[in-house]
């Protein structure tokens, strides 16, 4: 029950206990290393994800300490990206040839591919301040675990239900309003935001799990594959980005021209998928969610 919140515990004992777990986690992945330093730092940025949906969820009860928390998080993230986002654009390019998309323009791709990879490793090759930004992460995680102990959360089982529920009910609302602005526009950005709603829904789905197991787990397992999707298209967008930026680090310019129809395509079908994903996920109106988290909150808190 890592990141699992139990029911009928005081909530703040709760929201510190996972907190901790995540912050332990993180400290040991970077500490230890057992798949080396940039695996580490992508599970420690996995579980700084976590920290700030959880931070998310009840932020509402205590929004200075979680506006603080989660900009803390944040930070710690950032200075752990470089070569992590580097890595994703090459898993890019890996998910574009594997696609429908690709089939007549394989040689093309695969020599992009190549040049990103080497972009990649030349990257890490200079990050020689690698060990003093995990050391400094480390240490912002240590600050983090003790400022849990000022969190302070209202009392009571019914007030517990109130937070969880409107919680679930406020990242919920927003997904749906994302998911439209996205379908009736197409923009890249309201698609990154229909993303990062679906991410925060899930993690919240996750961290109340036990109050009904077989139905969390399902819509769970359905905002994973449209976060998936999503990440994806996210990741196409950071391509165009690196396109404009660092144009010789993809090709010339009848390679770009062919990355650029590919990914145009590879988007369309991404679009298509996550719509046909998220149609069930996010059709109920978030009223009506908010009581049934309530609902099934208070019976399984007793």
């Amino acid at each position: 029950m890592s990141y699992q919140l139990r029911p009928g515990k005081p909530l703040t004992g709760e929201v510190v206990r996972v907190a901790r777990i995540q912050y332990a986690g993180a400290i040991g992945q970077l500490r230890d290393q057992p798949r080396g330093p940039h695996e580490a730092i992508h599970d420690a940025r996995k579980r700084f994800k976590r920290l700030r949906g959880l931070f998310r969820l009840v932020r509402d009860a205590a929004p200075e300490f979680c506006a603080r928390e989660n900009a803390r998080v944040r930070d710690i993230a950032s200075t752990l990206s470089t070569v992590r986002d580097a890595t994703a654009l090459v898993e890019a390019m890996d998910h574009l040839l594997a696609s429908k998309a690709t089939a007549e323009n394989h040689d093309a791709l695969f020599a992009i591919r190549d040049r990103l990879a080497a972009r990649r490793d030349r990257i890490a090759t200079a990050e020689t301040d690698l060990d003093a930004r995990i050391t400094a992460a480390i240490a912002g995680c240590e600050d983090g675990i003790a400022a849990l102990s000022g969190l302070r959360l209202p009392k009571g089982k019914a007030k517990a239900v109130e937070v969880l529920a409107s919680g679930v009910a406020r990242t919920y609302g927003r997904a749906v309003r994302a998911l439209e602005a996205a379908t009736a526009s197409s923009h890249t950005e309201d698609w990154h935001d229909l993303r990062k709603r679906i991410k925060y829904h899930r993690m919240h789905v996750q961290l109340l799990s036990s109050a009904w197991p077989g139905d969390m787990a399902m819509r769970a397992e359905i905002a994973d594959l449209a976060g998936e999707a999503l990440g994806d298209d996210h990741d196409l967008d950071n391509l165009e980005a690196l396109i404009a930026a660092e144009p010789d680090a993809i090709g010339d310019t009848a390679e770009i021209a062919i990355l650029r129809t590919v990914m145009a395509a590879r988007s369309v079908e991404l679009h298509e998928q996550v719509r046909d994903i998220v149609r069930n996920l996010l059709r109920d109106d978030r009223k009506l969610v908010q009581s049934r988290i309530a609902a099934l909150w208070r019976d399984a808190a007793g």
